[in-house]
């Protein structure tokens, strides 16, 4: 009798332990598999592509003619009462701070807002803002797309279009791209022009290190 009872307690005890192995290996796969999964699903982010078009003196520029130097793009549109007058301002005084590396950075204005933000009211309201801001507006059918490869978001905040002074919903970030147009990171349009400045001198310095 205790010989079977030996018995059936290693047989159940042979079941338990089966069957904590079983779980834990089937949750070790589970989560192997889900970092295979999120590992596969990094990289860079697909933001931006070349554009063409209208600057603030009515000239068509394209993306590709500033190669060779780093980008500051601001998507905003020149009615904005607070946030765009903040991220251009902070993105001048960032300009200034960078002396005589502003050379190597193209700050560029994009509107979102181009059935008001024409050629001549961009031409004034550039006036507000540093001297090498390229501001650049479209026709509709050219700015959308351009928003849509930025990942921005814009809507007007009153879209039923019956009153001509309006406000827009918009996203709000800087991008900084590298000198052949490729998205290097984002930062928000409060970021403090010290920190801007030193992110574009930090990649400048690291460019000279591998000289």
């Amino acid at each position: 009798m205790r010989i079977r009872r030996l018995v059936q307690w290693g047989c159940l005890s042979l079941s338990l332990g089966l069957a904590c192995f079983w779980l834990i290996y089937h949750q070790l796969g589970e989560q192997a598999a889900v970092t295979v999964q999120d590992r596969l699903g990094q990289g860079a982010p697909q933001i931006g592509g070349n554009f063409t078009l209208t600057d603030q003196y009515g000239m068509k520029r394209s993306t590709s003619e500033f190669h060779g130097k780093y980008q500051l793009i601001y998507f905003g549109y020149s009615f904005c009462p607070d946030i765009c007058p903040l991220g251009l301002q902070n993105m001048s005084s960032a300009l200034t701070a960078l002396k005589r590396d502003l050379e190597e950075v193209v700050p560029i204005f994009v509107t979102i807002d181009p059935q008001r933000d024409t050629v001549e009211n961009l031409k004034i309201y550039a006036s507000n803002f540093h001297p090498k801001f390229t501001m650049l507006t479209g026709t509709s059918q050219e700015v959308t797309p351009v928003l849509k490869n930025y990942k921005v978001y814009a809507a007007k905040a009153k879209p039923d279009g019956t009153m001509a002074d309006y406000l827009m919903d918009h996203s709000t970030l800087i991008y900084l791209m590298d000198r052949e147009g490729h998205f290097i990171k984002s930062f928000p349009h409060t970021i403090a022009p010290a920190d801007l400045a030193k992110a574009v001198t930090a990649l400048l310095g690291a460019e000279e290190t591998r000289r």
